[in-house]
């Protein structure tokens, strides 16, 4: 099926997220490189010092620009000022909103390959993201004995060789938005839970059911292919939910769009 998308024009229309949605906001970080002077002022200091640990200054930039959108973001579902919010991190370093600030039960999780950035976000459920920039591997088939389950690694092996790593990307973006809804990062056994494999074409998706072995909870998962080269997954763990792909309208909304909302 195709992806299901939502293009918000700022200056015409509210940003809301509904119960029943979950929110997906795609971004090129480096088309809004221009306004990173003006998201930095929204950081806290503990970001700001991250930021500047960054030896280059593409990923500086990137680093500013990305936690400024999900400061406004944030801000707007939460109806509280960008620069308030406040995270709380779990052991494992996963970032979620302060209870002081989230009076609507709201949970994200971010990922970026390169300059891309997504963002989901729902409410009253966990949910894990992850986008990855397809690149030729060697040793994919080493990689997948490692990290897939059994049924993974036939699955991969049974389509043609000049499928495979299509198939690699929609099961490796499967498996990581699996582990970062968990929040337990690579703690998390990759074997004990099985995904489906697929080749998309632009703009498509799937969903399936995930069953995790030796834990009482299912988990529902969408792969979806962006661009040519970008696979993309999201795993929540309350079902009947649309999954939308959002986005600005074009780059001159979203840039008004901060403007109007960074130093708030």
């Amino acid at each position: 099926m195709m992806m299901n998308t939502r293009n918000f024009n700022v200056e015409a229309q509210n940003i809301a997220l509904e119960s029943n949605e979950v929110q997906i906001w795609n971004f090129d970080l480096d088309l809004i490189n221009t306004q990173k002077n003006r998201l930095g002022k929204i950081l806290s200091d503990d970001e700001l010092v991250r930021a500047d640990k960054f030896h280059f200054e593409i990923d500086k930039n990137r680093f500013i620009c990305s936690r400024g959108l999900l400061r406004i973001l944030l801000g707007t579902f939460t109806k509280i000022s960008a620069k308030e919010i406040i995270f709380t991190f779990n052991e494992y370093g996963k970032p979620s909103l302060s209870t002081i600030h989230n009076n609507i039960g709201l949970h994200f999780n971010l990922s970026h390959s390169k300059q891309f950035m997504s963002i989901g976000f729902l409410k009253d459920a966990l949910i894990g993201v992850d986008v990855e920039f397809m690149k030729p591997l060697k040793d994919h088939l080493e990689i997948a004995k490692r990290f897939f389950s059994t049924s993974e690694i036939e699955q991969l092996i049974a389509f043609p060789k000049e499928n495979i790593l299509d198939r690699f990307y929609s099961c490796w973006t499967g498996k990581e938005a699996v582990i970062k809804l968990s929040g337990e990062g690579l703690s998390f056994p990759l074997k004990e839970f099985d995904v489906q494999l697929k080749e998309l074409n632009i703009g498509e998706t799937y969903r399936y059911k995930v069953n995790l072995k030796n834990r009482d909870e299912n988990l529902f998962v969408e792969v979806f292919r962006i661009q040519k080269d970008l696979y993309g997954a999201c795993a929540v763990n309350k079902d009947n939910l649309k999954i939308i792909h959002c986005c600005f309208e074009n780059t001159a909304s979203s840039i008004n769009y901060f403007r109007g909302n960074s130093n708030n």
